[in-house]
């Protein structure tokens, strides 16, 4: 086999070997996708865990349905920017829940407000009963010394209100004056909680995205793998033509 030849089908099964490889972590991804959305399901379902201090690691309650007892904590709010819904623009409000003892608090994620620039809100319009129980899904913070950037929106002696892309519990630390839960709660809807800000169940993961990739990068597999036998091939079985001599001219 020529050296052309042998370069073709090399070229073409590295190339058809590394989409098989994507399309194999497409479907790992999906397998993925497919257990965090039965345990989001089976914690929805499931009654809550009900914590107090001292409060349980990350590990013990992450996307557990969990209650809390403690008080907000309006004076101190982050607003989560850029946080659409049903394609309207807003942002997400987390408020701190003091547990008693006023020396721990965690964050709770209330929900949506409509905010037309996606930055900018009110959560002060929508104050909380408390005292009382917050129900909802444990989640984890952001890494750990993100340096995420927080803008004051609101600062005076009674109010203090952060604009933020995510929560940092590096940036929170030094905003409170009492020590953080490790996670946050992202409050689910039920009895005895307000209509706003909006609290909407978590939604599952999307899987199909995933298994279409893995289908795609299949499909290319096995075309560059085809064309690239078809292509050695065709330059295996293609001859040089055949030289014609011209005719001999008559002496004389």
């Amino acid at each position: 086999m020529k050296p052309g030849t042998l370069a073709v089908l090399a070229i073409g099964l590295a190339a058809a070997s590394l989409c098989v490889r994507l399309g194999f972590w497409q479907v790992s991804r999906w397998h993925e996708k497919q257990a965090r959305n039965v345990a989001l399901s089976s914690a929805l379902a499931a009654e809550p865990l009900e914590v107090a201090q001292p409060l349980p690691g990350m590990p013990t309650v992450e996307d557990r349905r969990i209650e809390v007892f403690g008080a907000f904590d309006e004076s101190r709010q982050v607003l989560l920017s850029g946080r659409g819904q049903a394609e309207l623009p807003g942002v997400e409000v987390v408020t701190p829940l003091v547990l008693p003892g006023d020396s721990l608090a965690v964050l709770v994620n209330r929900g949506w407000l409509y905010a037309p620039d996606a930055v900018h809100a009110r959560p002060q319009d929508f104050r909380e009963r408390s005292p009382r129980a917050v129900r909802g899904i444990a989640r984890a913070m952001g890494r750990r010394g993100a340096g995420l950037p927080y803008f004051a929106l609101e600062r005076d002696t009674t109010h203090a209100l952060w604009s933020a892309r995510s929560l940092d519990p590096d940036t929170l630390a030094v905003r409170f004056p009492y020590a953080l839960a490790p996670w946050f709660l992202l409050e689910l809807p039920g009895k005895g909680v307000p209509e706003k800000p909006l609290r909407s169940p978590p939604r599952p993961l999307d899987e199909t995205m995933n298994l279409s990739y893995s289908i795609q990068w299949f499909v290319i597999a096995a075309i560059l793998l085809v064309s690239s036998v078809a292509l050695a091939w065709s330059k295996r079985r293609v001859r040089p033509p055949r030289r014609v001599r011209p005719p001999l001219e008559p002496l004389g």
